[in-house]
C-alpha cells in the first residue's frame, strides 16, 4: 500500500522546489560584475586627476563635466579602438589576432549601440562628440577541455545557487576598458571613466569560448554607454 503525502508537505516541498528554481534564475542573470578592487590605470587616458570613484551602476572611476551640454551633440567621432598591454598581466598572453578580434568587437558594438541615439560622423564639427576607447587588461577564461555532461543532479543544482566558484574546471574572464569622450572642435573633455568587468560562474555564464566573459563585458559598456548618452542629452531628439 502506498503512503499519500500529506498535503502540506507536498505543498512545502512544491515551493521549496519553485524557490530553488527562481534563486537559480536570478544568479544567472548577472553575467558580468564588477570587482571591488579599482582597475589599474593604463596610461591610455593621460590625466586621471578628474575621475573620481563610481556610485551605483556607474564606471568604477567616472568623470562628466557638470558644465557640458550634452544635448547639443547629435553625433559622435567613434575611433579606432585601442589595445593597451601591462607589463604584468593577463594581456600579456593575447596575441595580436585575439587582440584585433576582441578590439573590432567593441568597435562594432559601440557603432551598433551609439548608433541607436547619434548619428556616426567621420569629421569633426559643432554638435559632433568624439569617443576613443583602450581595452587594457583582458584575460581569457579557461574552458574545460572535457566533455561535461548535461544532466545536473539536484543537489548540485541547490550547491551552485551562489556561483560554481568551486568548479576548478572553469575560470571567468575579465576586461578593462578606458573611454575618453571630448568636443570635436575645441577636444575639451566631456567625460571620461575606467571600468573592469570580470564573468560569473553561474551556469548560464559557462561558454566554451575563452573570450566570451570579455565580449560580455564590451556589449554592456556599450549598452551602459548608449543609456547614459541618452540620460545626459534628456529631451534631446535622437536617431530614428
Amino acid at each position: 500500500m502506498t503512503l499519500m503525502q500529506p498535503r502540506r508537505t507536498r505543498s512545502a516541498m512544491a515551493f521549496l522546489a519553485a524557490f530553488f528554481l527562481f534563486a537559480l534564475v536570478l544568479s544567472s542573470c548577472a553575467m558580468t560584475r564588477q570587482p571591488r578592487q579599482a582597475p589599474v590605470q593604463s596610461g591610455f587616458l593621460g590625466d586621471y586627476s578628474q575621475l573620481q570613484e563610481g556610485k551605483g551602476d556607474q564606471a568604477a572611476l567616472v568623470y562628466i563635466d557638470p558644465a557640458a551640454d550634452f544635448s547639443k551633440y547629435d553625433a559622435v567621432i567613434i575611433d579606432s579602438v585601442s589595445f593597451w598591454t601591462q607589463e604584468s598581466g593577463g594581456s600579456k598572453a593575447v596575441s595580436a589576432e585575439e587582440q584585433q578580434a576582441l578590439t573590432d568587437y567593441t568597435y562594432e558594438a559601440l557603432n551598433r549601440e551609439l548608433g541607436k541615439v547619434l548619428k556616426i560622423a567621420t569629421t569633426p564639427g559643432p554638435g559632433v562628440m568624439r569617443l576613443r576607447v583602450a581595452l587594457t587588461e583582458v584575460k581569457g577564461a579557461r574552458v574545460a577541455s572535457k566533455t561535461v555532461t548535461t544532466v545536473v543532479p539536484q543537489l548540485r543544482v541547490i550547491t551552485t545557487i551562489g556561483g560554481m566558484a568551486a568548479d576548478t574546471a572553469v575560470t571567468v574572464g575579465n576586461a578593462c576598458m578606458e573611454m575618453d569622450v571630448t568636443d570635436s572642435v575645441t577636444n575639451q573633455r566631456l567625460a571620461a571613466a575606467v571600468d573592469e568587468r570580470w564573468g560569473t560562474k553561474t551556469l548560464r555564464g559557462i561558454s566554451f569560448n575563452k573570450w566570451k566573459d570579455a565580449e560580455r563585458a564590451i556589449d554592456y559598456w556599450a549598452e551602459r554607454m548608449r543609456t547614459r548618452i541618452e540620460e545626459l542629452r534628456g529631451g534631446a531628439e535622437t536617431v530614428s
